[in-house]
């Protein structure tokens, strides 16, 4: 079946170590699948303030249509918001609290998502703040993260090691059938209501688009990829990725740093354009 959808994670899939990608180079290739009426994706678990940072810019920005927040907010190319779904408030608080009082989740770093900004109890003249407003440009401190009133649609906890398989399965324990996490890789966990994906997320646009999942293909690197590679017809797994991912997904490629996905996606739009 012809290829329609191209979706790609971010952080550590299309972007290199630095977090940066062939602009030109993307936004040419973007050129040429408008022409051939094929979409292409951005599914990350970073906010909608990050990407634009990234892609908002591009003459053919409209060609992209954002999921973002690891599929609980996605919007379109021309900033129309397509779908959003926030944790309900004691939810999400009653998460915050065990993850803040837990000695399984000790020396963790905090931050809940909202669509407009990003909240944190990190002081905001912290190094660790700093370092977090690379991805969260709209990070804000405050006293006391379940204080916060605005819609939160996820949260996202890192540690300062890689390895947080225990931890994630100690919260899928603890919060069964209400919250949901994935790794996110670089030792981050992602929490969001069960259901929400970056694989419902495709979904859904599949079905606006009437375009089957088959139609469709998608790369990553991380626990919150899993699913939207195993929904399309082609998912690919880049050669850094996690070790579940290597061992489920039968199609590798290359290390990120070297650009396999673009230079993926250019082969597909070469045979399409013959």
């Amino acid at each position: 079946m012809q290829l329609q959808v191209i979706a790609t994670d971010l952080d550590g899939t299309f972007l290199d170590h630095a977090g940066q990608y062939p602009r030109r180079a993307f936004d040419q290739l973007l050129g040429r699948c408008r022409d051939l009426k094929i979409r292409v994706v951005i599914a990350t678990g970073d906010p909608y303030g990050h990407v634009l940072d990234l892609f908002g810019s591009l003459t053919n920005r409209q060609q992209l249509t954002f999921v973002v927040e690891d599929g609980a907010l996605i919007v379109a190319g021309n900033g129309a918001v397509l779908s959003e779904t926030a944790i309900p408030q004691s939810q999400w608080r009653e998460a915050v609290a065990w993850l803040q009082e837990s000695p399984m989740m000790a020396q963790n770093y905090l931050i809940a998502c909202g669509r407009e900004r990003a909240y944190t109890e990190l002081p905001a003249d912290s190094e660790r703040f700093h370092a977090s407003r690379v991805f969260y440009p709209q990070l804000t401190s405050v006293p006391r993260l379940t204080a916060v009133n605005e819609a939160i649609l996820k949260l996202d906890i890192t540690w300062k090691r890689s390895d947080i398989h225990e931890q994630v399965v100690a919260f899928n324990h603890q919060f069964a059938g209400d919250l949901w996490a994935t790794s996110s890789g670089l030792g981050g966990m992602n929490v969001s209501l069960p259901g929400v994906s970056k694989a419902s997320a495709l979904n859904l646009l599949g079905q606006k688009w009437g375009i089957p999942a088959k139609a469709m293909a998608a790369f990553g690197d991380s626990g919150n990829d899993l699913a939207m590679l195993q929904l399309v017809g082609q998912g690919f797994v880049v050669g850094n990725g996690a070790s579940e991912l290597l061992a489920q997904i039968p199609r590798h490629l290359g290390n990120h740093d070297d650009g396999v996905v673009l230079k993926q996606m250019q082969h597909w739009i070469d045979e399409a354009g013959q």
